[in-house]
């Protein structure tokens, strides 16, 4: 047995579809004018064809009535002529006033019949006339209204009213036409016929009829029209539209076809121009970018052998400081410290260089990603002292997965120091969180923060929030693009959200199977909602994400 689908099933069935509709509507500029134009279309026509058919009844009632009322004058005044004629006698003139009710009876031209009544108020006379009898002449009578009668009495004129004729089952329309007549010996007597109007109401309703059916075909013919004009006119911009789409992908080579001098061809001579120079600009910067990377790279490689042989030196002299003067021995420590440092710029250029050069290759195991925060937390120890901030660290679910050991530990060292250096003395919170799909690591500060402008930056090369600011530990400004390239080389995403003043929060995303589809275990919380968790503190429990909000691999 089938039973009816609930009512809220219906009602969310009905809110999809008048959601596709309103999607369907704002989508397309073709269905919009088609839709507007046949609209106007509709409400002009129906507008003109109403004042067109009530013109065409007032005409055609009009000339039927005017016929009607011409006929019965004519027939009244024969028979007034007739009257006049005549020897007054009551039979003769009996004898004319039936064949004057008689020959108002002819449904062929649509006269329904006559009656003949004397006039009230008549004083006797020497002839009586009795009112004829035909089968018409009931109905007829009942046909007359006592208005009609007042307008007849009281004016020399022929009057008329509108009625309705029962025909059976149904009423058909018509008219009561009547005047007085003066029998001569007989007096004043009023006479009354009735006229059909069924045939020009069936005229009427058949011009009707086929005027209505002609502007259907008009409209749709309308429609067809307006859709053919507006797929013509619209062809050139929905290729405009695909070809900025390619363009948008890097196919620069993309051109419109040009045809014709008109408004269209103008576009598509002004589209090609963009294309043309948008293809310039970007093969001179592709060029530039291409030596820029090269001497980079080239750089790094060549100086790099001169710069582990001055490092080794330092190495050597650094060693022996303590048998050197006092001002000797803090100048070989400044020494060696910047010997480190532009050691640690060059291995970043030549990282990067090693990206640019799409020459890089994943080296993944099976490690406890956990263990190796764990690890960079402690390595980082000394730089925390010195700034003052608490650490808190927190591992929740099973961090397992496969990754490469190194770039995770100098991912997450290079998140670490950064927040280090932003901390401003207050608390840094490390969370690793897991679930079945990814491991998520949160490095969240409570201190000067990132503005919404800023984190459009943060991962530019060279980059920094406040070039002023003294770094403890050094840095080139690679830091964070070598760490979302680290993340992007496992298939995962490193993002970021904060507030001035408030904080920052640096979330990154590893899918445990490399480049596999994940749901991410925590999201991406700014500071203000996120209070620091106390060392012993578990990890709070991240909602569910739902299925459509599942991010697949290598997406950032």
């Amino acid at each position: 047995m089938n039973l009816p689908a609930p009512a809220g099933g219906r009602f969310r069935s009905l809110t999809r579809r008048i959601g596709g509709l309103r999607e369907r509507w704002y989508s397309s500029l073709s269905l919009r004018v088609i839709v507007s134009i046949v609209a106007a279309g509709v409400m002009g026509i129906v507008i003109m064809g109403f004042a067109i058919t009530a013109q065409v009844r007032a005409s055609v009632f009009d000339a039927a009535v005017d016929a009607d009322v011409e006929q019965f004058s004519t027939d009244v005044q024969l028979a007034q002529d007739r009257f006049g004629a005549s020897a007054p006698s009551a039979g003769r003139t009996q004898e004319v006033a039936n064949t004057l009710v008689a020959s108002m009876y002819d449904p062929t031209r649509g006269v329904l019949g006559a009656v003949l009544l004397r006039a009230p108020d008549q004083p006797a006379m020497a002839t009586q006339i009795f009112e004829p009898a035909t089968a018409s002449a009931t109905r007829v009578r009942s046909l007359i209204t006592p208005e009609l009668r007042e307008l007849v009495l009281e004016s020399s004129e022929i009057g008329w009213q509108s009625v309705g004729i029962p025909d059976g089952d149904s009423i058909q329309p018509g008219i009561i036409i009547g005047t007085t007549i003066d029998i001569p010996g007989a007096g004043l007597y009023e006479i009354y016929a009735a006229y059909s109007m069924a045939n020009q109401e069936e005229l009427i309703s058949s011009t009707t009829r086929v005027m209505w059916i002609s502007v259907a075909v008009l409209l749709f013919l309308l429609g067809v029209v307006t859709w053919a004009v507006m797929r013509w006119v619209l062809s050139p911009v929905r290729e405009a539209s695909e070809n900025a789409r390619q363009l948008a992908d890097g196919e620069f080579h993309t051109r419109m076809e040009v045809k014709g001098s008109d408004e269209i061809a103008q576009l598509a001579e002004s589209f090609n121009q963009m294309a043309e120079s948008l293809e310039t600009q970007f093969t001179q910067m592709e060029r530039l970018s291409k030596v820029q990377t090269e001497f980079v790279s080239a750089v790094s490689h060549e100086l790099r052998s001169p710069v582990t042989t001055v490092r080794m030196a330092g190495q050597l002299i650094y060693d022996k400081r303590e048998e050197l003067p006092a001002n000797l021995k803090r100048a070989v420590e400044l020494q060696y410290s910047q010997l480190l440092n532009l050691d640690a710029t060059l291995a970043d250029l030549l990282e990067i260089s090693r990206y640019d050069a799409g020459g890089m290759t994943l080296a993944t195991e099976s490690a406890d990603v956990g263990d190796l925060v764990a690890e960079v937390i402690e390595a980082a120890e000394p730089l925390a002292q010195s700034n003052s901030v608490q650490v808190s660290f927190t591992i929740h679910g099973d961090t397992q997965a496969e990754v490469e050991p190194r770039r995770i530990r100098r991912l997450v060292r290079n998140l670490l120091v950064n927040a280090l250096e932003h901390a401003e003395e207050k608390p840094v919170d490390v969370v690793v969180q897991a679930n079945d799909t990814a491991v998520a690591v949160m490095v969240q500060d409570h201190g000067i923060g990132i503005s919404s402008d800023q984190i459009e930056h943060v991962f530019e090369r060279f980059w920094r929030a406040d070039a002023s600011r003294v770094r403890k530990s050094g840095g080139t400004g690679l830091g964070l693009t070598i760490a979302r390239e680290d993340a992007q080389i496992h298939g995962g995403t490193l993002e970021v959200a904060g507030e001035l003043g408030v904080g920052a929060t640096f979330l990154l995303t590893l899918p445990k199977v490399p480049h596999s589809s994940f749901v991410p275990p925590i999201p991406l919380t700014p500071p203000a909602a996120c209070e620091p968790l106390a060392e012993d503190e578990p990890a709070p429990e991240s909602e569910p994400v739902p299925e459509e909000d599942q991010v697949s691999g290598g997406a950032l």
